[in-house]
């Protein structure tokens, strides 16, 4: 099903599952239309690996803001997902990177942790800032040969190939390389406590998301596990081999092994059942 270019302010349900509206404001020089169709043609490919949640569309309502993007914890009145970018102009890779973060936030079940004192729980924030960056690297690789061969309208004719120079340039940063030598479970095991009490070192976790991307791009249905990540509440103030343990166990048997192969990349043991080998070699036959 091809989609269409909405009016502006109009939410159209696309294949993504996802409702999808831009308000009014300062986007710089782009038209709030276009910037729809690229947030709902970055939701679908990156949708496209997620298992759907339910029947009606997830409602998401994007606004302009400065200071960083983000997805409130707050819904909006009618239920719906606010989105804050801070992408302006016609930088439509920016658009991308950051809304595909903010979706795997959403996919994840963000909002499902528990709450201590006025404080939500945030032990393993950080993990979840590693997937979401992920998810950006993720589907802005896919956006790029997608776009290569079929732009949503003649003017991102080639614009593929910015999708594609500005995954390289992220990924070519010297902080996201693992100092020489070192393995991602050792890298972990040095730096898990400034992890968990600061769970927004950037750098740290795009270390950590450079790391786990092959897992995803080898194969992409294990996009699939993040749905179940966070089902428990109280998973979120637990300890990060605890909160993996969790996520293993609430996932069906085919999505448990992005945990296992993640909990072997981080050293951390998990679970492995003859159901579980059989469901991966799945993907293969």
């Amino acid at each position: 099903m091809a989609i269409r270019a909405p009016e502006p302010g109009e939410s159209l349900a696309d294949q993504s599952g996802l409702a999808i509206t831009v308000a009014p404001g300062n986007w710089g020089n782009a038209d709030a239309a276009d910037i729809q169709l690229v947030l709902q043609r970055t939701a679908a490919e990156f949708q496209a690996y997620v298992a759907k949640r339910g029947d009606q569309p997830i409602k998401i309502r994007v606004i302009p803001r400065f200071n960083s993007p983000r997805v409130l914890y707050e819904r909006g009145p009618e239920g719906e997902y606010v989105v804050h970018l801070t992408a302006r102009d016609e930088r439509w890779f920016q658009y991308a990177y950051q809304f595909s973060h903010e979706l795997c936030h959403i996919f994840s079940n963000f909002d499902h942790k528990a709450v201590i004192g006025d404080e939500v729980a945030n032990h393993n924030q950080w993990f979840e800032e590693t997937l979401c960056e992920t998810a950006s690297l993720f589907t802005l690789k896919r956006l790029a040969t997608t776009w290569e061969g079929n732009p949503p309208a003649r003017q991102w004719i080639g614009y593929g190939s910015t999708f594609a120079a500005y995954a390289s340039y992220l990924l070519g940063e010297n902080h996201r390389r693992l100092p020489a030598a070192q393995q991602l479970d050792q890298w972990y095991q040095d730096n898990r406590t400034a992890l968990q009490e600061t769970p927004y070192l950037r750098e740290k976790n795009e270390l950590a998301a450079t790391a786990l991307l092959p897992l995803f791009e080898t194969t992409p249905d294990l996009w699939r596990a993040i749905g179940y990540l966070n089902a428990d509440q109280a998973s979120a103030a637990k300890t990060f081999p605890e909160y993996l343990a969790d996520w293993q166990a609430a996932c069906p048997p085919r999505e448990q092994e992005l945990v296992r192969q993640t909990m072997a990349l981080f050293g951390i043991k998990g679970e492995t059942s003859p159901d579980t080998n059989m469901a991966w070699l799945a993907y293969f036959i």
